[in-house]
């Protein structure tokens, strides 16, 4: 029978560990940090039990609330902490660094001419017909980025020799200034890295206690600005990502014996925005490729219950205390980009293509000068919470609204460690909101519920719609603390037409994680012609990038079977600027499969741009290799019909629910008790541990095979 053990937010049991044995129960775990929550989730290797538990997250120290929620977690299901073998984790740190300008004071440099590429960038407006606009200030000041005298010409012959001299004069200048993290990014050093390289043995003489980022490290391709933007916002994540990371290994030690007794830590891999994990120690070097690590988990959930639900296009809508993430899958096809941002910086490394706003349970309601009543993107947070946390909060949030209009059950909470006060939430709801408004408090919530829906609504859009596809041919899969109480509102207004709820929804990014495998990305840039490139030596140029791709995951501890590669190219017309990327066969190539390579960019730039042109020709920009390390995963078994009925049970309750106008006696059920086969019809509440799912009047749900929510939204 499968056993779920759920644990939420009770006092901290002790730390101390006890005496290693060989035969203790091992488990793995994963943790994703939120900005409100962190949520862990453990998996017993050799039941596939899992326990899941969510405690608050600790922004100023966030490894705290990981060691805590771990031991806490392992308390619970009675796990020995010195059981746990691998620790899967998604953190915000690096993306809090940028977004609340907490990085590190590096300095940059460049190639002589070339000081001001930061804030040239391209040349573009933020938003082409908003005068106002204002790009966002350059990351490293003019005042910290010094020319260096050298010179690469594009076919990486060197042009003008460096100017050792001069290197080191900067550098115990930046030494002098007391800055630790340097980014170095000449012209054209994707195609001879000679310089940097040799920036990098001056710098390690002369100031051996400086991180140093290399552009042709951390992306070695073409386009200076964002090659120069990538680099500067690993150097200058890197000094937090590595501090992190370094505390975190030594609480693992310390929570699980392993430093005292002499044993190996467990496993720590790090989640990159690609979808794939980095080992502790590339983290600290690479630190950008953890830049959007926390929505990946998600991610890759969706990706798993499309699979394994059979539903091949699905849109996933992880609905957190902050933000809310949205990513389409068609086809159970994963959408990548090398072309995202942060913050509006440029980062050029692979990443999932997802679409995040500031939306969330702690998203604050407030009324703007000209009388309209808006939500977000400011966020309560884990401090001070929601008003009805009780911890200080004084702004109405989304979660203030739900609790007034009946769906959330102040006595069964996310967070068991806080009772919700629902008198708190009418106080600040009425002081903020409906007294501006002259609305009564019901009303105040229902128009903040409203207006946050709208938002992500239009969000979801973004990813489907404006693409070209149409959300009637899809599936919402929505997760998050709060993303099913929203769920049923949002597919209707996009006439989605079923939804699904997974078993741990307030977990599931954690949850996706497990589904993870190393991933290392490697690219060189190539500017070839595709009509005079022969196959073989097409092929060929992968060869040192299969190379170094298998001689690094095998020195992670991978053996062959368990390495897979794969082949992508970023084609384009001839004079255009930017490409579009495609899968190429491994081994040998031939004209054939040329021929298919020519005629799938025909076909996908005219997906994706309404129209192609045979007759031009194609240049290869960039060669791609993705390598990925299988990691082991445990089979997770089915829920259990608990008996032979598939009568619905008793509701815990029946109360008042708010919908659309009008409060309606609602039944209330525990998720624990719905087993698969279940059917029944809205208005219901569906309550866990972990979240709690709003079944609205004329919505029928039922529960699958695997213990998945499956709503039928109807009109």
């Amino acid at each position: 029978m499968f056993r779920q053990k759920l644990f939420v937010g009770e006092q901290s049991p002790s730390t101390d560990v006890p005496s290693i044995t060989e035969n203790i129960p091992t488990y793995r775990a994963a943790v994703d940090t939120g900005g409100t929550f962190t949520d862990i989730c453990l998996l017993r290797e050799d039941t596939g039990e899992i326990v899941i538990s969510k405690v608050p997250s600790t922004p100023s120290e966030p490894e705290r609330a990981v060691l805590e929620g771990l031991a806490r977690a392992a308390a619970a299901a009675g796990l020995d902490p010195a059981g746990l073998r691998l620790l899967l984790h998604g953190t915000t740190v690096a993306t809090n660094a940028l977004l609340e300008g907490k990085g590190a004071e590096a300095a940059l440099l460049v190639t002589r001419g070339f000081k001001d590429i930061l804030f040239i960038g391209r040349q573009n407006r933020p938003s082409l017909y908003d005068f106002w606009a204002l790009k966002p200030r350059p990351l490293i000041p003019r005042r910290l980025t010094f020319e260096v005298t050298e010179r690469i010409m594009a076919d990486g012959r060197v042009y003008i020799p460096l100017d050792e001299g001069e290197v080191e004069a900067i550098v115990r200048e930046i030494r002098r200034a007391g800055i630790v993290s340097i980014a170095v990014s000449f012209l054209h050093s994707y195609a001879n890295p000679r310089h940097e390289e040799r920036v990098r043995e001056i710098i390690a003489r002369h100031h051996p206690a400086a991180r140093v980022t290399l552009s042709s490290d951390i992306l070695p391709e073409f386009r200076e600005y964002e090659r120069t933007s990538t680099a500067v916002i690993n150097a200058l994540v890197q000094p937090r990502i590595a501090d992190y990371v370094a505390r975190l290994k030594e609480g693992l030690k310390n929570i699980t014996g392993t430093g005292m007794h002499n044993k190996r830590p467990p496993g720590l891999f790090i989640m990159q925005s690609s979808g794939g994990m980095l080992t502790a120690d590339q983290a600290m070097q690479e630190s950008a490729r953890t830049v959007l690590s926390g929505p990946a988990g998600g991610v890759l959930a969706g990706l798993f219950l499309a699979r394994q639900t059979g539903r091949p296009n699905v849109i996933t809508a992880d609905m957190g205390g902050t933000s809310m993430d949205i990513c389409l899958i068609k086809g159970e096809q994963l959408r990548y980009t090398t072309e995202g941002t942060i913050g509006g910086y440029p980062l050029g490394l692979p990443m999932l293509d997802i679409h995040t706003i500031g939306a969330g349970g702690g998203s604050i309601g407030w009324v703007d000068s000209g009388g309209a009543l808006r939500v977000g993107p400011s966020s309560a947070g884990a401090e001070p919470g929601p008003a009805c946390y009780g911890q200080g909060g004084t702004e109405p949030t989304v979660t203030d609204a739900n609790l007034v209009l009946g769906r959330i059950n102040p006595n069964r909470n996310l967070n068991s460690a806080l009772s919700l006060n629902p008198r708190l939430a009418r106080k600040y709801l009425e002081e903020k909101i409906a007294r501006p408004l002259n609305l009564t408090v019901e009303e105040a919530a229902a128009g903040m519920i409203r207006v946050v829906n709208a938002a992500m609504a239009r969000a979801i859009r973004v990813v489907s719609v404006q693409r070209g596809h149409d959300p009637r041919d899809f599936t919402l899969i929505a997760f998050g603390g709060a993303g099913p109480l929203h769920a049923v509102e949002l597919a209707r207004e996009l006439n989605i037409p079923h939804v699904l709820i997974p078993r741990y929804p307030g977990v599931t990014s954690a949850l996706g994680m497990l589904q993870a495998d190393v991933r290392r990305d490697y690219v060189r840039t190539v500017l070839l012609l595709l009509e005079k490139t022969e196959p073989d030596k097409l092929a060929e140029l992968y060869t040192p990038l299969e190379e170094k791709g298998r001689r690094e995951l095998e020195k992670e501890g991978f053996s062959l079977p368990d390495i897979t590669m794969t082949r992508q190219a970023d084609l384009r017309y001839q004079g255009q600027s930017y490409t579009l990327t495609l899968p190429l066969p491994a081994g040998q190539l031939t004209a054939e499969d040329l021929s298919i390579l020519r005629r799938s960019f025909h076909l996908l730039h005219r997906q994706e741009y309404g129209f192609c042109r045979e007759k031009a020709p194609l240049e290869v920009v960039n060669l791609r290799l993705v390598v990925l390390g299988s990691l082991p995963r445990p089979a997770v078994p089915n829920p259990v019909r608990k008996k032979e009925s598939v009568l619905v049970p008793e509701p815990l309750e029946v109360r008042p629910v708010y919908f659309r106008d009008r409060f309606l006696p609602t039944p209330v059920y525990h998720r624990r008790e719905l087993d698969p086969g279940i059917s029944l019809k809205g208005p219901a509440v569906i309550e866990q541990s972990d979240t709690t799912t709003l079944v609205w009047p004329g919505t029928s749900l039922r529960v699958d095979r695997w213990g998945n929510l499956i709503l039928d939204v109807g009109r």
